[in-house]
């Protein structure tokens, strides 16, 4: 592979991965600031019916933006790894994009619910993108691995 495209990719990999952690940084404080200091604009109201409830969405939150994150830098290490040594689709990308899209799964399900956690709320919500995205992220998987099978046909034919 060229090595402007070998830095192009690099280089994105760093701005998505600087966005990325600047993302997980606001995730934190904005947490932090609803849970501890009450100086938020929604600050957290603790509901005793629901206690468990709300730990779990806010774990939730905290672990799967966490996981994300961190599958995330998993793949494009890989992926810039594999570059240098002449691999376009590294297999071992394929369980990082599936275990992706169970994260995924657990964010949109945390995302529909936090809302109403953080008020205080007894509500249970399920959105299409609980569902939907998730079987979008498992497409890409399948995706990738058939470019990772073209890929290796093609070392073979050679």
């Amino acid at each position: 592979m060229k090595n402007s495209t070998q830095n192009s990719i690099r280089n994105l990999s760093v701005a998505i991965l600087v966005i990325g952690g600047l993302t997980l940084i606001y995730t934190y404080v904005q947490m932090i600031s609803q849970l501890w200091l009450n100086n938020f604009i929604t600050p957290m109201t603790w509901n005793p019916d629901i206690k468990g409830w709300q730990i779990f969405i806010l774990a939730g939150r905290f672990v799967g933006v966490t996981l994300l994150y961190v599958l995330c830098c998993i793949f494009l290490y890989r992926i810039n790894q594999g570059l240098k040594n002449g691999e376009i689709f590294p297999e071992s990308n394929i369980p990082i994009i599936r275990w992706t899209a169970l994260v995924a799964a657990l964010l949109a399900f945390v995302h529909s619910n936090y809302d109403a956690v953080v008020k205080g709320e007894s509500v249970f919500m399920l959105d299409s993108n609980t569902i939907l995205i998730p079987l979008i992220v498992l497409l890409f998987s399948g995706l990738y691995k058939m470019a990772y099978l073209a890929a290796k046909d093609s070392k073979l034919a050679i």
